[in-house]
């Protein structure tokens, strides 16, 4: 990768200091030098604002093209990119820049291995093509095999489960994948579209699944398949597993426990254990029962709490609004603010302003929403709102109450003639006072103006996916993409 590079390229092309876009992203002028440099490799989060603070996209910072939908792209040999991801063989993207493509052109250097059991298998919806450049190369395709002897050439139906390795020294081979409904195409958004290529850059993270069901299987699957998930524990009885994860089966490690009476908190537990050994980064809940699962994640003793509240942060990206919003809580906390504690009020937008931070907002402007912009004891929230926003905070604008109109729409706050808040019109986040009026929000949203959207739970020390059977594909899709890059973030947090 030549990010730094890119950085240094667009930014002079921009005009923009080292001085400036330090500033603009919290850092001093030496943090810019040592990224453009190549002394350092920046994090995700960091890149996503460096894009945003140059007026560009994510993937221009990593590949150095920006997407375009309709084009021409010529990559020369020096800019291919290297991807070494697989035991038996690593391989290089030749097109790795054109906008939206539903083909994977690769390079492959295949690998011999000792035993069938080293053979790692694979399976996608769509088709596959293989040239021989060199060497010979064994597949496994379904109960068939076949050996391939430089200039012998093999197209097949992708969703037959496959391997390969080479036979008996290196081997060069060169394929073209086609995923047949690749999400990075489906997405009907440019900034989502910049969420999953920030995923996949992280190289696959590993989520630990609590009695997996066909709902997160499907998910895993299709995040394994974009190259979002590494690697997945299955905690449970293997006898009732769903079949699919057979399909990456070399990429699923099964954590038995057999059913007995307290079969769902023995589960939870080991899941728990599993994320506090450091073996995933994020614990997604299966076909167990909601109490227990967050009661094993919550436990004082044994548990993954991080101190604050658990809640629910959702990402959409909305017409007309050139940045994503984000939602919060439409789907934990059923208030704000419970019992006039104005405190635990806090940790809600504290995790609102992580998530944003690790999609690229720098200093979010956070509004919290009411039905105006006046406080009136008639109605607590708008009081709580206020309240909250004389608060001290670090690493946000936060307001209220405020509007939806207000909050969102500069054109709005202009006719109101509120102009001397910096939050009117320019709110990235979006704090409801009940879970119902997020739920209302959520669902308008997604279901009648078909927005894509993604779901990050936050307040332990690791992302918790809760996805639902109502949930489409993109939407858990998405919601993987997101908590594998607030992984990151928070992995890297707690490291300064």
């Amino acid at each position: 990768m030549h990010t730094g590079e890119n950085i240094k390229r667009i930014r002079e092309e921009k005009d923009i200091s080292r001085e400036a876009l330090a500033n603009e992203i919290g850092q001093d002028e030496s943090y810019i030098s040592e990224i453009e440099d190549d002394n350092f490799e920046a994090p995700v989060s960091v890149l996503l604002k460096i894009a945003s603070v140059l007026g560009t996209d994510f993937s221009a910072l990593v590949y150095g093209k920006e997407f375009q939908e309709k084009s021409v792209v010529v990559t020369d040999r020096n800019s291919r990119v290297r991807v070494e991801r697989k035991k038996a063989f690593d391989y290089e993207n030749l097109a790795p820049y054109y906008s939206g493509r539903h083909m994977e052109p690769f390079l492959i250097d295949v690998y011999p291995v000792k035993y069938d059991s080293e053979l790692e298998y694979s399976t996608h919806e769509g088709e596959e093509f293989h040239y021989i450049m060199e060497g010979s190369v064994r597949f496994v395709i379904g109960e068939e095999e076949y050996t391939l002897h430089p200039g012998d050439s093999i197209y097949f139906d992708s969703s037959i489960p496959h391997a390969l390795c080479s036979l008996p020294d290196k081997s060069r081979v060169l394929a073209a994948i086609y995923h047949a409904n690749s999400m990075a195409h489906a997405t009907r958004s440019q900034k989502m579209n910049e969420l999953i290529t920030a995923a996949r850059h992280l190289g696959g993270m590993n989520v630990v699944i609590v009695i997996p069901n066909d709902t997160a299987v499907e998910a895993v699957n299709r995040a394994m398949e974009e190259q979002v998930i590494k690697e997945a524990f299955l905690v449970g009885d293997p006898d009732e597993f769903p079949t699919e994860y057979l399909q990456h089966k070399d990429r699923y490690k099964i954590v038995e426990i057999k059913k007995s009476d307290n079969y769902d908190v023995e589960c939870a537990a080991r899941g728990v254990e599993l994320i506090r050994e450091g073996q995933g980064h994020m614990i997604m809940k299966g076909r167990i029962n909601t109490a227990i699962f967050m009661k094993a994640i919550l436990n004082k003793q044994k548990g993954i709490g991080s101190g604050r509240r658990l809640s629910m942060v959702s990402i959409f990206e909305l017409p007309k609004l050139n940045r994503l919003i984000f939602l919060t809580d439409p789907g934990i906390n059923p208030a704000l603010t419970i019992k006039n504690d104005i405190e635990t009020s806090k940790d809600i937008i504290l995790n609102g302003i992580d998530v944003a931070q690790s999609m690229g907002v720098h200093k979010p402007n956070v509004a919290l929403l009411d039905a105006n912009e006046v406080p009136s004891e008639k109605i607590p929230s708008s009081m709580y709102a206020k309240d909250l926003s004389l608060m001290e905070w670090e690493n946000a604008t936060v307001y209220g109450p405020l509007s939806y109109d207000l909050a969102l729409y500069e054109e709005a706050a202009r006719h109101k003639g509120i102009t001397d808040l910096p939050v009117a019109g320019k709110a990235d986040i979006l704090i409801v006072p009940h879970l119902a009026g997020g739920n209302f929000l959520y669902k308008a949203w997604a279901m009648t103006m078909s927005a894509d959207v993604a779901n990050v739970v936050i307040g332990a020390k690791v992302p918790v996916i809760i996805t639902s059977r109502s949930d489409n594909d993109m939407t858990k899709f998405l919601t993987m993409c997101a908590s594998a890059v607030y992984s990151d973030y928070n992995m890297k947090k707690s490291k300064v």
